[in-house]
């Protein structure tokens, strides 16, 4: 080898061994950027993957060497033994498997339909919207709440529930919130006349939500900063409607929903979202994790919760 400078970190050192680049020459297929770029945004990253690329042709120094070795198991353990980049990215396949596998839950907060009651005193709601509240198991009925705010027992076989009938039950909501809001605010001649610019938002200026990127109907998120509930911080959902009343989204976490403030819920776009069984996996892994750091000192949890080596 000749006299060049290491291509990687431009130095010479004086007695060093030139290796092969492992990103390269051992992985199989070698590093893409796209890998190079995952792994440069995680927290606590090297700063080497900033300033180098993601593959050599040219023999490099250990010191080099031994750094990119480690990025190499990363990327096995990170992204290749996890199903690559493209499964840990959500997909419209992925998304049509989980809309199949949760079209019909019946599940607390969910919208549903009611239908087939036959006495004459309650047929009336036949085809009513309503949310659900929660299950007396013993009498297999659901609290369910009109959209008048009324609240009624009903039996789990006459609730129908689809998508359809979410995205029935939240355009209803929406429009009976701003039938509200236009009859309890008549604006005089001189403000109709000159409107106030209101905030633009990402699907028009009549969307419910708050403005914060990465949180809207059907993202996925990790769960966070949660208090009274400290089991849940971690769990993965997918935000399924927003209630401007309580200000709490719905989410969805795979076996059950929950209503959580938009700054419990962390984006994350690159993961896919949950199904019953990924929630019965993350709620054993959670308990044992809640196990496992009871037993850690404060720098190491803040080490496995921030550094390169989580």
């Amino acid at each position: 080898r000749g006299k060049m400078p290491c291509p990687a970190c431009s130095a010479d050192p004086e007695g060093t061994e030139w290796k092969s680049d492992p990103l390269r020459w051992d992985l199989v297929p070698p590093c893409s950027e796209d890998e190079w770029a995952y792994l440069r945004d995680l927290p606590q990253a090297p700063d080497l993957l900033a300033v180098q690329k993601c593959g050599y042709m040219n023999k490099i120094c250990r010191g080099c060497y031994n750094a990119r070795l480690e990025i190499a198991a990363k990327v096995r353990s990170r992204i290749r033994d996890r199903g690559g980049l493209q499964e840990l990215n959500p997909t419209q396949k992925m998304e049509k498997q989980y809309e199949a596998a949760h079209a019909r839950d019946i599940v607390a907060r969910r919208p549903a339909k009611i239908n087939g009651l036959q006495s004459e005193s309650a047929s009336h709601m036949n085809g009513k919207l309503c949310k659900l509240v929660s299950k007396d198991e013993q009498t297999q009925r659901w609290t369910v709440e009109l959209l008048s705010g009324e609240q009624k027992a009903i039996k789990e076989t006459n609730l129908e529930v689809s998508r359809e009938i979410d995205g029935e039950y939240e355009m209803e909501r929406l429009r009976r919130q701003l039938e509200r809001a236009s009859t309890s605010a008549a604006p005089d001649a001189a403000s109709a006349a000159d409107p106030p610019t209101a905030e633009k938002r990402p699907l028009g200026a009549r969307t419910a939500w708050p403005k914060v990127q990465g949180v809207h109907p059907g993202a996925v998120v990790r769960l966070a900063g949660l208090r009274g509930a400290p089991e849940l911080n971690g769990r993965k959902g997918r935000c399924v409607s927003f209630d401007a009343e309580n200000g709490r989204w719905t989410v969805d976490l795979g076996d059950e929903r929950k209503a959580l403030r938009t700054e419990n819920l962390t984006p994350a776009p690159k993961e896919r979202p949950p199904t019953r069984q990924s929630a019965e996996e993350e709620k054993k892994a959670v308990v044992d994790k809640l196990d496992r750091r009871s037993q850690m000192s404060a720098k190491e949890v803040y080490a496995e919760d921030y550094g390169w080596v989580g």
